[in-house]
C-alpha cells in the first residue's frame, strides 16, 4: 500500500494493526500551553478530512501530543529560521495503533510536524495505517518567496498559502513587499508609498476591490498565523533596484543624476533623504516582525554605478543589522564585499538560464532594446556571486532559478484542455517550459549553482507573479510541484520519482479542500 507522505519521512517502520479516527476525534495534549498548538492541529485535520475533532488536556486520546524525548534521525544542518541552535527542535516521533496515535517531541514545533505526517496518513474512510515513524528534517531553511507585488493577495489568500506551507513542513514565508510596480506594506509616517496613485502606471495588479496593500494589522495577522503553524515570515524590501514605486512617490531619493533609462533608476546613496529612508523602513519593518531576518533585496540594479551600488548596499546591511536582526541578501549583494559570516546570501541565477540579450531583442520593442546591454552586462558577473559570497563566509541560500523558479512554464500538458491552452499564458515566457518530472530531478548537494565549501543556509522556492492574475494562476503555478520541492528540502536520502509520484497524486482532494481546486493536472502524475 502506497502511503502519501510527502516529504518522505526518514525512517518508517510499518507497524500492524492501525486505527479508526471517527468523525470526532479526541486530540490530547498533557497540559494547558499546549491547547492553542491542538487547536490548530483540530482545524487542519478537519479542513483536510471533514472531521470535527475536539481538544482536551488529556493523557489518552485518538492523537496525543505528548512533549518528551525523541530520536534525531538525521543531524540537521543549515541556517536555522529563527536563529536558535537546536539542531533537533524538529525532530519527532509518531507512532500508530489501534489504541490510537502519539506523536512525542522535545517541543511544539516537534509534534507540530508529526501531526501533519499524522494527517497525511489518515485515508478517505477515515483509517490510520499502523506505523512507527522517525523523523526530522534535512535542511534547516525550508521556504518560498512570495511575489505580492506584481499580483496582490489579500490576507485570506495567504493565509491559505501559509496552510499549504504547513502541510509540506516548510518554515520560511519570504514575502516581497516591494518593487517597480508597487509598494504592499504599510510604513508609518508615508502614506505616499502605499498610494496607488504613485505606483508606475497604477496598479496593474489589483485584486478585489479594497485596498492593495497591507496595513500594520494585516501583516501582524499573518505573521501571527504563520507562527501558529511554525512558519516564520521573512520580509523583503527590494532595493537599491525595483523602486520605481517607491521613487515615484519619493522623487527625492534617485538623486541628482540621470539613469541610463527611465525604468533603471535607483536608489541613490548620495542623495541626502536616501539614508534616513532606509533606516526608518527597516526599522519599522523589524518592529513587526518578531522573527530574526530581514531580507533588504540587492538584485537586478541595472545600470547603477558599481561604485555607487556597493556603498549602498553596505549601508542598507548595516542598517538591517543595526535593527537587530540577521540580513538575507540576493547574490549580487556579494559584489559589494560587504557580506559577513552571519548574513545570507539567496543565490538565484540558474544554470542554463543566462540572460540572451540577442533573444530577448525579439521579444521586447525596439523602445527597450537599449535597455538589453546594460542588463546582460548585470548577469555576466552572475557565476562570480555565490563564489564571492562563499569566501566572505557567508552562508549560501538556494534558489537556483532552473529548478527553484515556479513561475516556469509547464512542458507536459494537462489531462484538461483549458489548462494545456494556458501554459503559454501563465508562467515566465523568458525560462525554457519544464517538466514536473525534470523540476523534481536534481539534489540540493548537486546544485551546480551552488560552489564546493559553500555553507548551505537551506533550499528557497520562488513564485514570481507578472504572469499572474489572480489566485487561480497562483494555484496553477504552485501544484503539483510544490510539494517535490518540500520532499527536497526536508528528505536526506533521494527519492525516486515514481515513487514520488504515486505519494503525491492522492493529494489532489486535499489540495481541493484547501482551496487550490485551480492546480494544474499534470498529465505526468494525474494519468
Amino acid at each position: 500500500m502506497t502511503l502519501p507522505l510527502v516529504p518522505a519521512p526518514q525512517q518508517l517502520t510499518p507497524s500492524p494493526p492501525g486505527m479508526s479516527l471517527g468523525p470526532r476525534p479526541r486530540i490530547g495534549v498533557p497540559s494547558g500551553d499546549l491547547l492553542g498548538l491542538a487547536e490548530v492541529v483540530a482545524d487542519l485535520l478537519a479542513r483536510l478530512h471533514g472531521v470535527e475533532p475536539t481538544v482536551q488536556v488529556t493523557g489518552s486520546a485518538d492523537l496525543l501530543l505528548r512533549p518528551g524525548p525523541a530520536e534525531a534521525p538525521v543531524q540537521a544542518r543549515g541556517v536555522d529560521p529563527l536563529d536558535r541552535p537546536d539542531r533537533a527542535r524538529e525532530c519527532y516521533e509518531l507512532l500508530v495503533g489501534p489504541d490510537g496515535a502519539t506523536v512525542s517531541a522535545e517541543s511544539a514545533e516537534g509534534l507540530f510536524r508529526g501531526a501533519t505526517t499524522f494527517a497525511q496518513l489518515v485515508g478517505q474512510d477515515l483509517e490510520v495505517p499502523g506505523v512507527r515513524v522517525v523523523d526530522g528534517p534535512a535542511l534547516r531553511w525550508r521556504g518560498l518567496a512570495l511575489d505580492v507585488v506584481r499580483r496582490f493577495f489579500p490576507v485570506d489568500q495567504v493565509k491559505r498559502v501559509i496552510d499549504l506551507l504547513a502541510v509540506y513542513k516548510f518554515n520560511v514565508l519570504h514575502l516581497h513587499l516591494t518593487d517597480s510596480q508597487a509598494w504592499r506594506l504599510e510604513i508609518a509616517g508615508h502614506p505616499e508609498l502605499t498610494d496607488e496613485r504613485n505606483w508606475p502606471g497604477g496598479d496593474g495588479s489589483r485584486n478585489g476591490d479594497g485596498a492593495q496593500f497591507y496595513t500594520r494589522d494585516d501583516y501582524r495577522e499573518l505573521v501571527a498565523y504563520a507562527a501558529a503553524r511554525f512558519v516564520t515570515v521573512v520580509p523583503e524590501i527590494d532595493m537599491p533596484g525595483h523602486t520605481q514605486a517607491a521613487i515615484r512617490a519619493r522623487p527625492e531619493l534617485a538623486g541628482v543624476d540621470e539613469p541610463v533609462h527611465e525604468l533603471l533608476r535607483y536608489l541613490d546613496p548620495r542623495a541626502e533623504a536616501t539614508d534616513g529612508f532606509v533606516a526608518e523602513v527597516l526599522g519599522q519593518l523589524a518592529e513587526l516582525t518578531p522573527g530574526p531576518f530581514l531580507h533588504v533585496g540587492g538584485d537586478e540594479a541595472f545600470g547603477m554605478p558599481h561604485e555607487l551600488y556597493a556603498a549602498f548596499t553596505a549601508r542598507s546591511m548595516e542598517l538591517g543589522r543595526a535593527t537587530g536582526k540577521r540580513v538575507v541578501a540576493w547574490q549580487e549583494a556579494a559584489r559589494s564585499g560587504a557580506l559577513t559570516p552571519r548574513d545570507v546570501a539567496q543565490c538565484w541565477v540558474g544554470d542554463g538560464d543566462a540572460f540572451d540579450p540577442d533573444k530577448a531583442r525579439e521579444a521586447v520593442p525596439a523602445e527597450y532594446h537599449p535597455l538589453l546591454e546594460v542588463v546582460a552586462a548585470s548577469f555576466a558577473q552572475a557565476p562570480h556571486d555565490a563564489p564571492a559570497a562563499v569566501a566572505a563566509g557567508a552562508w549560501v541560500l538556494a534558489s537556483p532559478s532552473r529548478v527553484l523558479y515556479l513561475d516556469r512554464r509547464y512542458a507536459e500538458e494537462s489531462t484538461l484542455a483549458e489548462q494545456t491552452a494556458r501554459r503559454t499564458q501563465v508562467g515566465m515566457a523568458a525560462y525554457t517550459p519544464r517538466t514536473s518530472r525534470q523540476l523534481f530531478d536534481w539534489h540540493p548537494d548537486e546544485l551546480n549553482e551552488i560552489p564546493e565549501g559553500a555553507r548551505l543556509a537551506g533550499v528557497e522556492a520562488a513564485i514570481w507573479c507578472e504572469s499572474v492574475t489572480g489566485f487561480d494562476d497562483l494555484a496553477f503555478l504552485l501544484l503539483p510541484r510544490l510539494p517535490g520541492i518540500a520532499e527536497k528540502a526536508w528528505t536526506r536520502r533521494a527519492t525516486a520519482w515514481d515513487d514520488y509520484r504515486a505519494r503525491v497524486a492522492l493529494h489532489a482532494g486535499w489540495w481541493q479542500r484547501l482551496g487550490w481546486g485551480g492546480y494544474y493536472r499534470s498529465e505526468e502524475l494525474f494519468s
